[in-house]
């Protein structure tokens, strides 16, 4: 009987603790919608926009948005350098072909690297080739618009760079990008 009984009691208490771990989000709720910044040490954007844990120090607003401009361009009339995707698609859409057409005339003799990224789901290898695909997407627009081939590299990221820490559908949304870094 006392058997049973401390059985029972490892059993209760292994499963209470199974639940609290279970709890732990870090970087905040995932049923808060809130999509919150990186941690240190993860590239990422703040409230404000700003970048955060950038590994080469610099302040710039990552969404190339300039949060004082009302028409959503950057810094120095520069267009947005980041364009979204649905889950497990490489397609580029109505949005997408807008910013990058933009960029396509912006660009003018820069060269550019096109990064492909990924939410967290998925595997690392699957979400490496997703991330590919997205950026090869991305530039393979920007040659249809006139940009040399050239002057256009691409990188998969995968998931290993989010853009915001989260585990719901905003912050996956926002993690499933390209972003073009003249």
């Amino acid at each position: 009987m006392i058997t049973k009984r401390s059985n029972l009691l490892a059993v209760s208490l292994l499963s209470l603790g199974l639940l609290a771990g279970c709890g732990a989000v870090p970087g905040g709720s995932p049923d808060s919608g809130e999509a919150g910044a990186t941690g240190t040490g993860q590239a990422g954007v703040g409230e404000d926009g700003r970048a955060l844990g950038r590994h080469d120090g610099s302040s710039a607003y990552l969404d190339g948005r300039n949060p004082n401009d009302p028409s959503g361009r950057g810094a120095n009339g520069e267009p947005e350098h980041r364009v979204h995707f649905d889950l497990n698609s490489s397609i580029i859409d109505a949005r997408a072909s807008d910013i990058l057409a933009q960029n396509a005339r912006w660009l003018g003799k820069r060269n550019v690297t096109v990064e492909g990224h990924c939410d967290e789901r998925g595997t690392r290898e699957y979400n490496l080739a997703l991330g590919q695909k997205r950026a090869d997407a991305a530039k393979q627009y920007l040659i249809s618009q006139g940009v040399d081939g050239s002057r256009i590299k691409t990188v998969s990221y995968g998931k290993e760079r989010p853009l915001v820490n989260g585990h719901n559908e905003a912050a996956w949304g926002q993690n499933r990008r390209a972003d073009l870094v003249p």
